[in-house]
């Protein structure tokens, strides 16, 4: 590689005066030589040719001489040109070397600086595609094709050789972020990716021992909280689950972060090449897999991969697809189930459950869908137009005379957003339904998980007048103390407490708790599942305020609710099942 001395200056003449001196010279040679020639001579015809031929002659061989020096003089500037005519990416380390002392010089050097620092932007703009900038880790990028090598000399081989990808998910990780905060999560990152980097070599060294030092595994970060293994070979398949459980279990070691302990796990996928993929792209694909099959079992586990768990992904991706055209369709609408008053009867309100009419296979069940959606990232937008829907329903149904407070799901996704409290506020408006007749229910986890935020986002709009209600309330494992301080009106007694009465001698004495519990803070108290007469005197006689289940009527269309609570008012529905209650209350 040639390289340029390190002169900062032009020392020598510029281009433009050396061409100008020699055009000088030569010129002044030739008319003196003319002149001579011309006062030699005697005066005569002949002289004269003799003169012009001379002339024509000296001119010819000056202009030749200056020629020469040009070209001469040039050469150095066809050099520069040449070279970054021949420039590309395989030659950004060549650099030129002109020691001419003039602007030619000087053109080399800023040349080679470019060249220089486009071979520095290269360099790092690779190491940019092929090192996780937080761990320092190799990428996926990188990871597939080392993936691409290992099984290319898997098939090289004279005999039958195996390698693996491992496809690793930390357990809780998500979690831990979402409450500790985004520095605090990279900074445990970080500590992961050193501890698996160790428990990768240590498990080299037990597992593979014999061909760990000439071919050592390789760990990646692929995504947020996912990492991989590519084990280039492995003499069984069993020796590639030995491995993954070594590494797992380094992570269920604790890890100090300032004043916190955080225990960690590991789910844990494996694909065996050449038989689980063909490439670095399909192996790692089925590795994968088989990790989100061990994490959605409840996570802590290892799983290899096979084909079965190959059409269960594609049915998913089939399905979230169809989630999301359904979305963009307006597939998805609310239905509604009625809340009653348990004093007087009359229906008080309702809560929007999302269904969704799908053009081929009619009414499908939200059990189906409500998980995929919300593993394909689609139950905030889902949630959104719920939410949007409802509030236009129950503005229309007052505007026709029909006042009830519609209350509708919060999803966790919806509530990490930032931007969730502006978002009602634009729904409500936009609606003209006034905030007195919506409800948000949020999950009694969602509130105990990060309190200060639930204070944040929610006391606005309760100050505007909209009802916040806890939902599922006495399935989690609240903090009463924080309970009390956060912006609630509305306690949500589950129904499993419900379908308990009569079976579970504890229920009644729960549900009581709740009860009191809710009249002492000044909260509404709504029974879920409520599908008795017996039920529901029981929960008016402890003091429930209202009921929601199948006694009062089945989730329904937004056409089928409004005909419903017509006839309810308009044939004394209410009144009759009030007096009902009362006397079973009384019995």
């Amino acid at each position: 590689m040639n390289k340029i001395g390190n002169n900062t200056n032009v020392n020598g003449r510029p281009l433009a005066v050396r061409l100008t001196i020699a055009a000088c010279i030569y010129s002044a040679i030739g008319l003196s030589a003319i002149l001579a020639l011309a006062l030699l001579l005697p005066p005569s015809n002949s002289r004269v040719i003799t003169v012009l031929g001379f002339t024509f002659v000296v001119f010819f061989i000056s202009s030749m001489g200056f020629y020469n020096t040009v070209k001469k003089s040039m050469l150095p500037l066809l050099e520069v040109v040449d070279f970054m005519q021949q420039a590309n990416l395989k030659r950004l380390g060549a650099r030129l070397e002109v020691n001419t002392g003039d602007e030619i010089e000087t053109l080399a050097r800023a040349v080679n600086l470019m060249m220089q620092r486009i071979d520095g932007s290269m360099k790092r703009i690779q190491r940019m595609s092929f090192v996780d900038t937080l761990t320092e880790l190799p990428n996926l990028e990188r990871f597939k094709q080392e993936a691409d090598e290992a099984i290319k000399a898997a098939h090289n081989q004279s005999q039958s050789q195996n390698g693996a990808v491992i496809s690793l998910d930390v357990d809780k990780f998500i979690r831990v972020q979402n409450t500790l905060g985004k520095v605090v999560g990279e900074e445990l990152l970080g500590l992961v990716s050193q501890r698996l980097a160790a428990a990768v070599r240590a498990s080299d060294r037990i597992v593979r021992l014999q061909t760990c030092g000439a071919r050592p595994s390789l760990l990646a970060r692929t995504q947020l909280s996912e990492f991989a293994i590519l084990l280039p070979d492995v003499i069984d398949p069993t020796e590639a689950g030995k491995f993954a459980q070594l590494v797992a279990a380094s992570l269920r070691q604790p890890f100090q972060l300032e004043n916190h302990k955080v225990v960690l796990g590991a789910s844990a996928g494996i694909a065996v090449f050449p038989q689980d993929g063909e490439t670095g792209e399909e192996i790692t694909r089925s590795a994968e897999l088989a990790m989100n099959h061990a994490r959605n079992a409840g996570g802590g586990r290892t799983m290899f991969f096979t084909r079965k768990l190959n059409q269960r992904a594609l049915n998913k991706l089939v399905l979230e697809n169809e989630i999301r055209a359904g979305i963009e369709k307006h597939q998805f609408i609310p239905y509604f189930q009625p809340k009653v008053d348990l004093g007087s009867g009359r229906i008080a309100g309702c809560e929007a459950l999302v269904r969704w009419v799908h053009p081929k296979h009619g009414l499908i069940s939200p059990a189906k869908f409500i998980p995929a959606a919300e593993e394909a990232n689609l139950i905030g937008p889902l949630g959104d137009m719920v939410m949007r829907d409802s509030a236009q329903r129950a503005a229309e149904w007052l505007r026709r005379g029909i006042a009830v407070r519609v209350a509708v799901n919060v999803s966790p996704a919806q509530f990490n957003d930032d931007n969730f409290t502006n978002k009602v506020v634009n729904i409500i408006q936009e609606s003209g339904l006034p905030p007195s007749l919506f409800e948000l229910e949020i999950t009694e986890s969602i509130a105990m998980s990060n309190p200060d935020r639930v204070q944040r986002l929610l006391e606005p709009l309760r100050l505007m007048g909209i009802k916040i209600a806890i939902d599922d309330f006495g399935t989690g494992h609240s903090n009463l103390a924080s309970l009390t301080s956060l912006p609630f009106d509305v306690f949500k007694i589950d129904q499993s407490f419900i379908h308990a009465l009569g079976n579970d001698k504890h229920a009644p004495a729960l549900i009581e708790t709740i009860i009191a519990m809710a009249g002492g803070l000044n909260y509404e108290t709504v029974a879920e599942g409520v599908e008795t007469k017996e039920q529901a005197a029981f929960l008016k006689k402890r003091g429930a305020t209202l009921g929601q289940g199948y006694l009062f009527g089945a989730p329904m269309p937004a056409e089928e609710f409004e005909e419903h609570a017509r006839a309810w008012a308009l044939t004394g529905e209410g009144i009759k099942r009030a007096e009902q209650i009362n006397n079973d209350e009384a019995a």
